[in-house]
């Protein structure tokens, strides 16, 4: 069931059409989201808000703390190279040289990383306390056998009902393996989420989307390293449990992401419905009108004292006027049903009605 959800609502937020400043404040959104998380799960103590400062280059660092910026540049860096793959239409199969080059570029400019970036191990490593990981000899080997079971399991159900699942379900294995066969001396958790990004980009999913796992691994750090742990302890190794953690973060994260799109197609709605009933209307109060009730906040109650103080066009549009010339705007709104006006004690509040949209929606029960 997590499956066919999870298919279902990539799709979803794939053919969903945005307008292009929504979609790209969207991709930035998640890029900030899958960034911070993949670095933070590995001790990087940047906020959320300073990952996004240093997606917009505004994020300028103490040398003592530039190492953390880098961390974040890094894995944009391997985010940004998938994608440019993708723009460019070229091939995203999975093979040892592409997964080198991942953990590469986690750890370029880094200097205080173990062994040489790129470079498959020579050493026992122990991941955690928890696990030894994989004999260095061997690494190469598995890694190549788990290319080539994924590219195995993509051929065996291209083109048939099953392609997107497998697909689905490969990108979480990919992210598995690596962290058992720990093919690095450093940076193959940060590896491993490249690995699975790049698995999900290619099933479909948007990059929007694909940022989705790695932001519920570190929301939920302390259920990830535990199932990361069952799975490594008990022979023979049962999967089922991290899949199933991972499918349902996948699918919680995807919920609050359509939700996300439709507050925005609403809202896109709202302004065209608004704009509609204005077609005729043509004088300066009119213009005032229109431009009160679209800058109204539509999830809370504005009192109607602080209308003038909204927005810069709104205090140029009131200034010189008595605060009657506001009440007969908000009147005039509220004739239209374009506004509501409440009460919160004693204080007047007006609301945007954005619920009349609800009349042109399919009629759902609601208990």
């Amino acid at each position: 069931m997590l499956v066919g959800e999870a298919v279902s609502k990539l799709d979803h937020i794939a053919g969903v059409p945005l307008q292009p400043s929504v979609a790209a404040e969207l991709n930035r959104i998640y890029l900030t989201k899958g960034a911070h998380a993949t670095t933070q799960i590995e001790g990087n103590t940047l906020s959320e808000k300073q990952v996004r400062q240093r997606v917009d280059h505004e994020l300028d660092l103490p040398p003592s703390q530039e190492y953390l910026g880098q961390e974040v540049d890094n894995v944009i860096k391997g985010y940004n190279l998938i994608i440019d793959d993708v723009l460019e239409k070229r091939s995203l199969h999975l093979t040892v040289e592409r997964i080198q080059k991942f953990n590469e570029i986690v750890l370029e400019g880094l200097t205080d990383t173990e062994g040489q970036a790129g470079q498959i191990r020579t050493t026992s490593v122990v991941v955690g306390a928890h696990y030894r990981g994989a004999p260095a000899e061997d690494c190469a080997y598995l890694l190549d056998r788990l290319c080539h079971w994924l590219e195995d399991l993509r051929t065996e159900t291209l083109g048939t009902i099953y392609e997107k699942p497998v697909a689905v379900l490969s990108a979480i294995l990919a992210h598995l393996y690596v962290a058992w066969i720990h093919p690095f001396e450093d940076g193959n958790g940060r590896t491993a989420r490249l690995v699975e990004f790049q698995l999900l980009v290619r099933s479909g999913a948007p990059t929007v989307a694909a940022h989705v796992l790695a932001d519920h691994y570190n929301k939920t750090r302390s259920a990830y390293y535990r199932e990361l742990r069952r799975t490594s302890e008990v022979t023979p190794h049962n999967v089922n449990a991290f899949i199933a953690y991972a499918l349902q973060g996948l699918v919680d994260g995807l919920r609050q992401q359509i939700e996300e799109i439709q507050a925005q197609q609403l809202g896109v709605t709202w302004v065209n419905f608004v704009h509609a009933a204005f077609r005729d209307k043509h004088t300066p109060a009119c213009a005032r009108q229109r431009l009160l009730v679209l800058s109204l906040p539509v999830a809370e109650s504005t009192p109607k004292a602080s209308i003038r103080e909204l927005t810069p066009q709104l205090a140029l549009a009131y200034a010189g006027k008595q605060d009657k010339a506001v009440t007969r705007d908000v009147n005039a709104l509220e004739a239209m049903g374009l506004l509501a006006k409440g009460k919160q004690g004693v204080v007047t509040t007006v609301r945007p009605r954005v619920n009349r949209l609800r009349a042109f929606m399919p009629l759902v029960a609601n208990d």
